[in-house]
């Protein structure tokens, strides 16, 4: 079954009706002591009823993650090559009416923020754009990476949904990994919330992993911009979409991501702002029936729950982020989102040391891609 015909099983309703029956505080206890948990089992724990016994639930979160992660905390850092863009997403800060001062790095000031990012101790980068392919498009970005496998063991992207065989072309020249978000799995909010651009072509963004596992990375992520919809569907459908692509692709690493919106400007309002008493809940349920998918946090959230969750279920976290182009040598160009969170890597490094966790900075796992 394709991804889209497994989405369409199951509208909003069917997903609450799942999530708020019959359970106690009973079931979901027993839930806690199973080994490994089944979808059901997974949407019990998204109900009311679950958040009166959450601390029960982080715990065995945490104690899952440690058995698989061990007490260990990778650092990335996303690079801004552009933000030129041609959708109307109408909650990002790169929308192409937004009145912003826009920026395509060239490739002498890429270079320089690869200089810097690398002076600064990190390995490990995320290369983003806009969804303009005119102004950063194929042959850019390829130039981009070519230049940042000189720099960094691990080079990952953010960008445009892509054809296979133009991730085909990304991944000889040294690509590791490909990130994309859905935004919201609810067609009927993304339809709204992407009124123009080839973005608002909900199946082609859905397949969008498809392509990329298909094209051999080795490292996938996924997620939703959590706000847009009700948290319990939007996790509901990534815990399906997820479950699919480790059933069809179990050759691939995946992770997961956990942006919740925050606002370029004040004229957005959040449709469905997540408390951090549900982002906790949410967060912890995936690990429990997402045992091996790394998931990561951004700088979107504030400091004191950014070191809560280092010790709970995060694996991988950005540190010292810029949403610009050219953000971290100068500031001559509009970001995408406000960062919460404004500690650079060496604090970050103290943070995660102060816990009794390794931080990690190269990707290790590189160095032994190659062996059977």
């Amino acid at each position: 079954m394709k991804i889209t015909e497994l989405i369409n099983n199951y509208s909003y309703a069917d997903i609450l009706k799942k999530i708020d029956n019959n359970n106690n505080e009973d079931k979901i206890l027993s839930i806690l002591q199973k080994d490994k948990i089944e979808f059901s089992d997974f949407l019990s724990l998204l109900s009311d009823k679950a958040l009166n016994i959450l601390p029960s639930i982080v715990q065995k979160s945490r104690d899952v993650t440690l058995k698989r992660f061990g007490k260990v905390i990778s650092f990335y850092v996303p690079i801004y090559l552009s933000n030129e863009c041609l959708n109307q997403c109408i909650y990002c800060g790169f929308n192409a009416k937004r009145q912003i001062i826009r920026k395509t790095l060239d490739i002498n000031e890429i270079d320089k923020e690869f200089i810097k990012l690398k002076n600064t101790g990190f390995d490990n980068v995320l290369l983003l754009t806009g969804e303009d392919n005119n102004k950063a498009g194929l042959d850019y970005l390829k130039e981009a990476v070519n230049l940042a496998k000189t720099y960094f063991t691990f080079v990952g992207l953010e960008v445009y949904p892509m054809e296979t065989e133009e991730y085909k072309e990304l991944l000889n020249i040294g690509v590791d990994g490909l990130t994309i978000y859905q935004e919201t799995y609810d067609k009927t909010t993304y339809d709204a919330m992407h009124p123009s651009g080839k973005k608002k072509d909900y199946d082609r963004r859905l397949t969008t992993p498809d392509r990329a596992c298909m094209a051999g990375f080795r490292k996938v992520g996924i997620g939703a911009l959590l706000g847009l919809f009700d948290w319990k569907y939007e996790a509901a459908m990534i815990a399906l979409h997820l479950n699919y692509l480790q059933k069809t692709y179990w050759k691939t690493e995946f992770t997961l991501g956990f942006p919740r919106i925050n606002p370029p400007a004040s004229d957005f309002k959040i449709p469905y702002p997540v408390q951090d008493k549900y982002f906790i809940q949410l967060i912890s349920a995936l690990r429990l029936y997402l045992p091996e998918v790394g998931f990561l946090l951004t700088t979107r959230e504030k400091p004191e729950l950014r070191n809560n969750l280092i010790g709970l279920m995060i694996t991988q976290v950005s540190a010292g982020s810029k949403t610009s182009p050219g953000g971290y040598l100068d500031n001559s160009s509009d970001e995408q989102f406000h960062v919460s969170d404004t500690r650079e890597l060496k604090k970050m490094i103290e943070v995660v040391k102060s816990k009794g966790y390794e931080a990690v900075i190269k990707d290790w796992e590189k160095n032994f891609a190659s062996i059977k």
